[in-house]
């Protein structure tokens, strides 16, 4: 997957220049690519647990009502309404990541999408277990963990190609040579192919709460 959504193209392989020092520099490159996806995966996994902090400490009425309206609109709905529903929320974490790729100040930016989302993931996880109990556990790990795994993961690579895209664009403003090969069709079509599998995604949680959501008689814990 990792090869399909990278941004940057690969050069030909100079088979000549491995044995000179030119290839540790390569490699490192590589490697400091990959770390931008994982400070942003590491991001994501602090702000999960601080979503849970924040229900479990504090008595929002707020955030209460927000996961209460989100549970509303994906129980006993249509598969178009839920699956609409899904799209909304989804795709404006993508497409707020994806303008910030094409701005000159979207790289400190690039993590407030996922943090924000994964806040709430927290945030209707510790919803679920206090008000529903295992009942809302089992809930969460059939129809929200697995689509929150696959959508976050492509917010998570989006928001790594917006990072090298707003880079590209600042070097070419302020005239800075870069060694980055980045194409502006190929940054598109990452977001295309990334869009294509949440789509896919969603129609398959929304037809599973579509035929299965209506077993679960979720009644909050007195």
């Amino acid at each position: 997957m990792t090869k399909v959504i990278n941004l940057r193209k690969r050069p030909a392989v100079n088979y000549k220049s491995i044995k000179n020092n030119n290839s540790y520099k390569t490699n490192f490159s590589i490697n400091k690519f990959e770390l931008i996806k994982l400070l942003f995966t590491l991001i994501s996994l602090i702000s999960i647990f601080i979503g849970c902090f924040i229900y479990k400490n504090n008595d929002i009425d707020t955030i209460k009502e927000f996961c209460l309206n989100y549970i509303s609109n994906i129980q006993n709905k249509s598969f178009l309404q839920v699956f609409s529903f899904s799209i909304k929320i989804d795709f404006i974490g993508l497409l707020i990541t994806f303008f910030f790729g094409t701005s000159l100040i979207g790289i400190p930016l690039t993590f407030v999408p996922i943090s924000i989302k994964s806040i709430f993931i927290g945030c209707l996880s510790s919803f679920m277990y206090c008000e529903y109990n295992l009942k809302g556990v089992l809930y969460s790990l059939i129809f929200f963990y697995p689509l929150f795994t696959i959508t976050t993961t492509s917010l998570i690579y989006s928001a790594n190609e917006s990072v090298h895209m707003s880079k590209h664009i600042l070097n070419t403003v302020t005239n800075k040579n870069s060694a980055d090969n980045i194409s502006i069709r190929l940054y598109l079509l990452r977001y295309v192919f990334l869009c294509v599998i949440n789509l896919v995604c969603i129609a398959i949680n929304s037809l599973l709460i579509v035929v299965l959501s209506g077993k679960f008689n979720l009644n909050p814990v007195v």
